[in-house]
């Protein structure tokens, strides 16, 4: 083949290869020659959504130091993209189906209530079964509630009945919103209605939630509260004293001293002449609940010991601190209580945990469990310590003041809660701890406790 012939070939395959170059280069970057796809209803809602961690994200690489004026502005920066996303969702023709309940969203987002609540009933009306739904509802709920359109409120809360998914706290929530707004409209009738059921909710929460203590709590009283003023507003005060005679009786159960504490202050409001200690009376009415063990870091003159192995005995567990004046008012007659009955069966355990000072110095865990051992002797207190690294015991407990202290008869059942250090609760914790002592031993506990020694 000559020079000629081959340089030409040569060119030619030069031009092939170019011609093939440019043609994958077109294919590869379609942005220089097609129109880029619209974001999703999904990512625009998502995109304003994650914008306030993206920005946190961002201030925390930089290690920039709290700033409120920082957080309004990233706040507002927040509002300002759902609204910009909204709209350009909005813009688009004949939305149906998820993009009006990503639109609704973009609108909560955007605090514009009206929009939220048209996009969610449009939404329903092609779409009932499924999570999305459920959420569509809830939301008709709070927009509803907001701008008294009550009818729409109603008719969400009683379709989130009809479907499923459902999440007892959704029910409380919603249910809560519908009795608010009855209540702001003097409609006594339609509170008790909604915080019969919320109450319900509530129930089912705490017993699905056992540990989620202070959310349980918060729920159970709030509903009862709700619940209370509705019956009392309706003439109907003896369902609201016996309402919170039952949860404080499921206060017992839980346990819970802080829920005990408030149902007993709500008692007495209602009805000052209610025996408190009726409760404790009847042993068989007392619920039977497994008792959570107490959780130790370490213990101070006290071999480690589960609620379990004490069957047979009465025992006190004293929440307490050193730091608390309220509770070192109780030592004396704890100490009294130990040197009487500690023969005939009583075991005191007092409880607290690492509060990281003493006598306003702060001590590490090694220095304040010294502290404390010298604290014992010093003050002559002849029972065991408990001391906890975390709030888990409290949690269990629910005890949220101090001192709280629990009582506990041979049978492993709460006798008595008392939750604080006033004379008249010492007294009354002082003649259930004799009761309990002198009650008699049953052949099933007394074999129970033979057998653990």
């Amino acid at each position: 083949m000559s020079s000629t012939k081959r340089q030409i070939r040569l060119l030619a395959l030069a031009i092939v290869l170019l011609l093939a170059c440019a043609r994958l280069q077109v294919a590869q970057t379609p942005t220089l020659f097609s129109k880029p796809s619209e974001p999703t209803a999904q990512s625009l809602f998502e995109d304003a959504n994650g914008y306030l961690g993206r920005k946190y994200q961002e201030f925390n690489k930089q290690n920039l130091p709290y700033d409120p004026k920082l957080e309004q502005r990233t706040k507002q920066e927040q509002l300002n993209l759902a609204r910009q996303n909204a709209a350009t969702l909005q813009a688009r023709k004949k939305l149906k189906g998820d993009d009006l309940y990503y639109l609704g969203l973009l609108f909560h987002l955007a605090n514009n209530g009206d929009a939220a609540l048209s996009s969610m009933l449009q939404f329903l009306k092609e779409h009932d079964e499924g999570s999305k739904a459920q959420a569509a509802r809830t939301l008709v709920v709070v927009y509803g509630t907001k701008t008294n359109n009550l009818a729409a409120a109603e008719g969400a809360v009683k379709d989130y009945r009809a479907h499923q998914p459902q999440t007892a706290e959704d029910l409380y929530n919603i249910e809560f919103l519908l009795a608010d707004a009855y209540q702001r409209s003097n409609e006594y009738d339609k509170v008790v209605e909604h915080a019969e059921k919320i109450l319900e909710a509530a129930k089912s929460f705490a017993n699905a939630n056992r540990t989620d203590t202070f959310k349980r709590d918060d729920m159970l009283l709030k509903s009862a509260i709700m619940l209370s003023n509705g019956y009392v507003k309706t003439e109907q005060k003896p369902k609201a004293v016996q309402m919170f005679a039952d949860l404080r009786r499921l206060s017992v159960a839980l346990p819970s001293g802080s829920l005990y504490k408030q149902t007993t202050i709500r008692l007495k409001t209602l009805d000052p002449n209610f025996d408190t200690q009726k409760l404790f009376e009847d042993v068989s009415a007392l619920p039977k609940t497994t008792l959570p063990d107490i959780v130790a870091a370490q213990w101070i003159d006290q071999h480690p010991v589960k609620l379990e192995d004490l069957r047979g005995q009465v025992v006190l567990i004293d929440f307490w601190a050193s730091w608390c004046g309220p509770c070192r008012y109780t030592f004396p007659k704890l100490v009294e209580w130990n040197r009487n009955y500690k023969d005939k069966g009583l075991m005191i355990l007092g409880v607290t945990k690492y509060y990281g000072h003493a006598d306003t110095r702060p001590l590490t865990p090694g220095e304040e469990l010294v502290y404390l051992r010298e604290f014992k002797k010093r003050n002559q207190l002849p029972y065991g310590f408990v001391v906890g690294d975390s709030n888990v015991n409290e949690l269990n407990y629910g005890v949220l003041s101090i001192p709280t202290t629990f009582l506990i008869d041979r049978q492993g059942k709460v006798r008595f809660i008392s939750t604080g250090s006033g004379e008249e609760e010492i007294a009354e914790l002082g003649a259930m701890v004799k009761k309990l002592i002198e009650e008699p031993v049953s052949p099933m506990s007394a074999s129970e406790s033979s057998e653990k020694n």
